[in-house]
């Protein structure tokens, strides 16, 4: 079979999604990029209403998300966080337990398509109700196009082994529960199946021992929130290598406060973005960028060196996603040798139409200006996923 190839009259190539011109890609029967060819364009550029002028960017991959939660939309509006999902006797896990398999199933598939049509072409799904609901995803997901790794939640100690066979990993709700004995199978199966271990914490409050447990202990790859991290506990993340996922429009939507992106700014702490739960949140990771600058420029108005720019907002939910997540060599850019996953958009769309286009703007226009209707095409392994007719 030959190799495909794919053209595009502009893209974001590369680790550092440098604005490239008449982009062509070589793709093999596995999916992966085996070349690129483009052109670097001028500073300033024009577009042709008469040409087409679609837009290649890489894949968006979505770092946390609570898929099954789909079928239950908005049942948690102006109800607090601990009343909706807090384990176990919150409306979402009651609902989870009393909903039919099929509902939940559908709502999964409505999610897909839904992700597709935002430019996602991977997520990490934190799957709750042990084997029971890892199984139903596998299911749900059987012959959908998305990637996806799950990090499942086991119910007891004796669950542990079985979880990390099934999962790609372990999404641990808090680290409060979690016993000596637990810990104990954690350390030991973590290295045995090499996967990592993810962790909820100071999503509500931040309690300093288990905040220093977690760090201490060196179970935890991964951490998910970290709302209420002051600057000592993210100066441990950074320093023992941990990772961090932020949820910001999730944690507005509890009104919770606003994650800490200034330290995290100063820092220079790369971080990815999630949705979180699909009851409460929608999966555009536009908004959730855009969610994301709007507080930075509250939160550091008092300081003129603290910028965050579209490049970097873009580098959250491509670049730094992968490597999180250790898929670095797979997917996250538009490179030889990885995946081709990647989305496009028209330019010619009218949102997006400035006297000025140059190598600068771009990047906030993107950001800034994108709606999921102006997303066209979305490719996974070189595959067309989905297509806005």
């Amino acid at each position: 079979m030959p190799n495909k190839e794919i053209y595009s009259r502009f893209g974001l190539i590369g680790n550092n999604l440098d604005l490239r011109e008449n982009i062509s890609l070589e793709i093999n029967k596995d999916g992966k990029i085996v070349k690129i060819n483009y052109d670097t364009p001028k500073r300033d550029f024009e577009l042709s209403a008469k040409n087409q002028n679609f837009l290649m960017i890489p894949g968006l991959i979505n770092s946390h998300i609570h898929i099954v939660d789909n079928f239950a939309k908005e049942m948690g509006f102006n109800r607090n966080l601990i009343e909706v999902v807090a384990p176990p006797n919150g409306l979402k896990h009651k609902l989870l337990k009393t909903t039919s398999k099929e509902t939940k199933i559908m709502g999964i598939k409505n999610a897909v398509l839904e992700m597709l049509s935002g430019g996602i072409t991977f997520f990490i799904d934190f799957r709750e109700r042990g084997v029971e609901g890892i199984n139903l995803l596998k299911e749900a997901l059987k012959n959908l196009p998305i990637s996806n790794l799950i990090f499942g939640r086991f119910t007891s100690a004796t669950e542990i082994e079985q979880i990390f066979k099934l999962a790609d990993g372990i999404g641990l709700a808090s680290y409060k529960k979690i016993s000596p004995i637990m810990k104990k199978e954690l350390r030991k199966f973590k290295e045995e199946y090499n996967k990592q271990i993810a962790c909820h914490s100071a999503e509500f409050s931040r309690d300093k021992s288990l905040v220093n447990e977690i760090f201490h202990d060196k179970i935890i790859d991964i951490v998910i929130h970290g709302t209420k991290y002051l600057k000592e506990d993210l100066e441990l993340i950074k320093k023992k290598k941990i990772s961090l996922v932020l949820c910001p429009r999730c944690n507005g939507y509890f009104g919770i406060g606003f994650p800490p992106i200034i330290n995290l700014i100063k820092l220079k702490i790369p971080i990815s973005l999630g949705t979180d739960n699909l009851m409460v949140n929608n999966t555009d990771l536009f908004e959730e960028m855009r969610y994301l600058y709007r507080i930075s420029r509250v939160l550091g108005k008092s300081d003129k060196d603290i910028k965050l720019t579209s490049r970097e907002l873009l580098k959250m939910v491509t670049i730094n996603a992968a490597r999180i997540f250790n898929l670095n060599d797979k997917i996250g850019s538009i490179s030889e040798g990885k995946e081709a996953n990647f989305f496009m958009i028209d330019l010619n769309d009218p949102n997006f139409y400035s006297y000025k286009l140059d190598h600068n703007n771009i990047y906030p226009i993107i950001v800034q200006r994108t709606k999921s209707e102006n997303i066209k095409k979305t490719f996974i392994k070189g595959e067309l996923v989905f297509e806005r007719k």
